[in-house]
């Protein structure tokens, strides 16, 4: 039963940094913010359907979206990320998750990060503002309050937004690519590789994709100890592929439909 929360939890990311609840952002969909879509530092696309497989056996559904919407006055890249259990694994132990990351269209660092997480019927929240000019990060989880100071001349990223900006940079294997990632313990600079590329089957044919691979310092992607991946088009930025998990209980695999 562990191991079926594990496999939706892992994909939504749910305890990577220890956010919390709160009164939800004011948003609407943007009309005088001027950004170029068509070369966004954050990939822009309708949601998309992922198919969650372990062992090979189909385990749970996710989906991701990214839009520009007006966050309380100011123009911000709005990515949603939403997992579920598969109609066979909701029988044993049911678990409905989403994540929501506002990051400044301006700075490019996270504004908001917020998950509400259903578990047999408990709901869990949590949420964080984090605030580069004054070096605050905000959090309540559950109703508990907390503030971390942190000190960074760089933009800061939670994880979903580390993820969806690595795709934007990933142009060829070889490249190295140092963002700062928002931990539990403050910002970090993480080194990611790009590696390929290689030639993978999908469900949209086969296609020469990159493999981005982050190297957190701590071992860990999302609170978790293993290896992570991403799969991308450097021809196709706005589409990621595949993600990839290879963790101590098993093989994750999340593929595009």
């Amino acid at each position: 039963m562990n191991v079926v929360r594990n496999v939706v939890l892992l994909f939504v990311l749910s305890s990577s940094l220890g956010i919390a609840a709160g009164d939800g952002p004011q948003t609407r969909p943007t009309e005088s913010a001027t950004i170029d879509l068509e070369a966004s530092p954050i990939p822009i696309h309708d949601p998309v359907h992922y198919t969650i497989r372990c062992l090979g056996v189909t385990c749970g559904h996710l989906y991701l979206s990214s839009s520009v919407d007006d966050l309380n006055g100011r123009p911000a890249y709005h990515i949603v990320m939403t997992a579920k259990n598969s109609k066979f694994f909701n029988r044993i132990y049911k678990v409905d998750a989403r994540i929501d990351s506002w990051v400044d269209a301006e700075t490019l660092s996270s504004l908001v990060y917020e998950s509400v997480t259903t578990e047999k019927g408990e709901t869990s929240t949590e949420r964080h503002e984090i605030d580069l000019h004054e070096g605050i990060v905000r959090s309540v989880e559950n109703g508990v309050e907390n503030t971390l100071e942190f000190s960074s001349t760089e933009p800061v990223l939670d994880p979903l937004a580390f993820v969806f900006r690595l795709q934007a940079l990933a142009k060829k294997g070889g490249d190295k690519i140092t963002l700062t990632l928002l931990t539990s313990k403050g910002p970090v600079q993480t080194v990611t590789t790009v590696r390929g590329p290689k030639s993978r089957k999908t469900s949209r044919g086969r296609r020469s994709l990159l493999e981005i691979e982050p190297h957190p310092a701590d071992g860990k992607m999302f609170s978790k100890k293993g290896l992570f991946s991403v799969w991308v088009d450097p021809q196709d930025e706005t589409t990621l592929y595949i993600l990839d998990f290879r963790l101590s209980f098993g093989h994750l695999i999340a593929k595009i439909d």
